[in-house]
């Protein structure tokens, strides 16, 4: 499980090529909801199930045993429904309004979203439910280190990547940087790489936080739709955080 974050540079390559095809024809906020649909087609929706069933067992009544049972309900609820319903909208609007650092944006969510539910098993209890048990019996602290590590690793190997690309097509739009001087998104960039790791680990740790309290309070513990929700406000939590470094001028 350690190696998730590898999908998620995977998932985020993909999905950051074809949104900067699209941005040349279509307007940025259809762009941006198309790569979320594509995203969910990828990943069959299952995390976003899991976010649907967090919610309803949040606005759930009753002992933890209860809420359960709501959450493995196939019915969605008045607070699965508005959760999903904010958190993909905004999802959505990220996406179109990353436009100029769209690489760095969906790469780098996918990376910590995957790492976070990773994080997640290492460090959380379980809510004794079938499918999120095994994960966490076979993650330890080591684990949440080892994709760590990783994950820094994919995230400046990107920064690499993103500024050979613009060395070799001359500040043409490429790897989400509009017109951007060599020296300022240069790997060696020391400020750079440091805005952009510390957004990771506040974006990731952020939300991992607030949900395993939120699941040690309503479920005793973690689920596995736990973990799905934890994957989608990731996401979209790093997206927001993407925005606000850039209009701190930070990348």
């Amino acid at each position: 499980m350690w190696i998730f974050p590898i999908v998620g540079v995977v998932l985020g390559l993909i999905s950051s090529f074809i949104c900067l095809i699209l941005l040349k024809f279509l307007p940025n906020l259809l762009a941006g909801f198309i790569i979320l649909g594509l995203l969910l087609l990828i990943t069959g929706a299952h995390h976003t199930d899991g976010l649907i069933d967090f919610g309803d067992g949040l606005m759930a009544t009753g002992p933890p045993e209860r809420k359960i049972e709501v959450i493995h309900d196939v019915a969605i609820g008045t607070g699965g429904f508005t959760l999903g319903l904010i958190v993909l909208s905004l999802t959505g609007i990220a996406i179109s309004f990353s436009d100029n650092h769209i690489i760095i944006s969906l790469v780098l969510s996918e990376i910590g979203a995957k790492f976070s539910m990773v994080a997640a098993c290492s460090i959380g209890k379980s809510g004794k439910t079938e499918m999120v048990d095994v994960f966490i019996r076979l993650n330890k602290k080591k684990h949440m280190f080892f994709s760590l590590i990783l994950s820094l690793f994919s995230i400046y190997l990107i920064l690499i990547i993103n500024w050979l690309y613009i060395l070799l097509f001359n500040n043409i739009l490429v790897l989400g940087f509009i017109f951007t001087p060599i020296n300022e998104i240069s790997p060696l960039n020391l400020i750079l790489v440091i805005s952009i790791f510390t957004m990771f680990l506040i974006g990731t740790f952020f939300p991992l936080i607030i949900i395993i309290m939120l699941a040690n309070r309503n479920f005793n513990g973690l689920t596995g739709d736990c973990l799905g929700a934890l994957n989608d406000i990731t996401r979209l939590f790093i997206l927001i955080l993407v925005l606000l470094m850039e209009s701190l001028s930070l990348i």
